[in-house]
């Protein structure tokens, strides 16, 4: 089942472009990656994102954990970005 979150995606969408970190908070398991690794990259892709572009960290994923502190998640990020004016940033946090 596909839940498509309107709402949200449009808060984002709305958003987009003003030069301002967004941030999506909310409940363990509510769906925060969902939204943005699946619905917004779409959405970016759809409408001329290059996928190249778009930069995704899961900090709850331990595969990313040493990424969970602030200065190596900025090296790291640095690391990939490739063009600063059109790299789209999508990292979900981590929470206990």
């Amino acid at each position: 089942m596909n839940i498509v979150r309107k709402r949200y995606l449009e808060a984002l969408k709305n958003r987009m472009n003003n030069g301002l970190i967004k941030v999506v908070t909310g409940v363990r398991r509510c769906g925060k990656s969902y939204l943005l690794f699946e619905l917004f990259c779409d959405f970016l892709i759809k409408n001329g994102v290059d996928e190249n572009c778009i930069i995704k960290i899961a900090l709850d994923d331990d595969i990313n954990e040493s990424f969970r502190e602030p200065k190596k998640l900025s090296e790291h990020i640095r690391s990939l970005v490739k063009d600063s004016e059109n790299e789209v940033i999508l990292c979900v946090p981590y929470t206990d």
